[in-house]
């Protein structure tokens, strides 16, 4: 829809508040896994490794700080950080890692549930998933829950750890067995190896710590629109098992991402897909930016479920998404050579019909040219006015 010629009298008569949709922030991650030390009833909310550290490590043990033998956490949220993520939420499992009784509040999912009431994350992991009691079986089930969990709320990716100790071709058979579909999951391979301040020595880690705080380096840079890949990959002493080109070619192809130090010395993530089998929402970025996007616009226009839903509603909400779409358009991250090619908003009297009205919603209709211009992702975002 284009913008109306009376744009500018429209938006002056706006409150100060509706004059802009703040952007919402793209790479906010969150984790589940162990710990020696911290609250287990409760998601904590840490803007640094030292406040995860403070948070979650033993007082027993000030040396190890949130370190634990066997468990992969403390190495996921360092990785986070070190690679440029800014702020994650944490949930701590009880238990320990392999231990005969298994962690309760990961193998029953407590820790996702934790999780998933949460507006904010965009990224969230299970990092220490394979340290199960029960072995690939209770790994599967914690990460189909944690897919599930994603698949909720547009945008949001659950970022999938293939186990340790896979070769090429094995990898490629458990993408096989794994029977994940879905845009909302990626993956990437091989582990990587990491410094151990529990055992004094190298250690394996999941590569989904590193991952998202790479795809929050990449946002804060170019946008979350852009592909987060050949991208360098820091905190590590490198991938526990080398790939060909031939290999990458083939594990890229079924859905995985690959970490491979070519060309050069230097660590590099290959590959920016979903594990989505549809080619239309394979492109990881293209997922991303949606949610991105709809996240933005759902936050920035609350305001919309205390007003009267009529005709000036419908105008107002139509300038101010427009003007966001716009800007964002400009910035790349829609496509097509014009507005109208990039985008559509779409909030009248026939969306908004008796029954939205009678159930107190104020629903708007989005469009987003992700691929290229004119080819829309159509989405609803609707307000419910809850009665006081």
């Amino acid at each position: 829809m284009a913008m109306t010629s009376d744009l500018h009298e429209v938006v002056a008569s706006l409150p100060l508040a509706e004059l802009q949709i703040v952007v919402h922030e793209s790479a906010v991650a969150a984790f589940v896994g162990f710990a020696p030390h911290g609250p287990l009833d409760r998601a904590v909310r840490v803007e640094s490794f030292e406040e995860f550290a403070a948070t979650y490590g033993d007082p027993a043990q000030p040396l190890l700080g949130p370190y634990m033998p066997g468990a992969k956490l403390a190495h996921a949220v360092r990785g986070f950080f070190r690679n440029g993520g800014h702020d994650c939420w944490v949930a701590r499992a009880a238990g320990v890692p392999g231990a005969a009784t298994p962690a309760g509040h990961l193998d029953s999912g407590r820790g996702l549930r934790l999780l998933s009431p949460l507006d904010e994350p965009t990224i969230m992991a299970t990092p220490d998933a394979h340290g199960l009691d029960g072995g690939a079986a209770s790994a599967m089930l914690v990460q189909r829950e944690l897919v599930r969990v994603c698949e909720r709320v547009v945008g949001r990716i659950a970022l999938v750890d293939l186990p340790p100790d896979l070769d090429p071709h094995a990898a490629l058979q458990w993408r096989a067995a794994s029977h994940i579909d879905s845009p909302s999951a990626a993956a990437y391979y091989p582990w990587l190896a990491v410094s151990d301040p529990a055992t004094g020595t190298t250690t394996q880690a999941p590569p989904s710590g590193h991952a998202a705080g790479l795809w929050a380096r990449v946002d804060e840079r170019t946008g979350p629109h852009s592909a987060p890949t050949a991208e360098v990959v820091l905190a590590t002493d490198g991938p526990v098992a080398d790939l060909r080109a031939s290999e990458q070619h083939q594990l890229n192809r079924a859905g995985v991402n690959c970490l491979r130090a070519w060309p050069g010395p230097e660590l590099r993530a290959w590959g920016a897909c979903t594990m989505s089998s549809d080619p239309e929402l394979r492109y990881l970025h293209r997922q991303r930016i949606v949610g991105h996007l709809a996240a933005s616009i759902a936050q920035g226009t609350r305001w919309a479920a205390d007003e009267a839903n009529d005709t000036r509603l419908h105008e107002r909400l139509r300038t101010v998404i427009g003007a966001f779409l716009n800007q964002s358009w400009r910035a790349g991250a829609l496509q097509g050579d014009a507005p109208a090619q990039a985008y559509f908003v779409r909030c009248d009297d026939e969306l908004n019909d008796e029954q939205a009205r009678a159930s107190g919603d104020v629903v708007v209709e989005i469009g987003l040219s992700v691929r290229r211009g004119g080819e829309f992702r159509v989405l609803r975002i609707a307000h419910h006015d809850l009665p006081a």
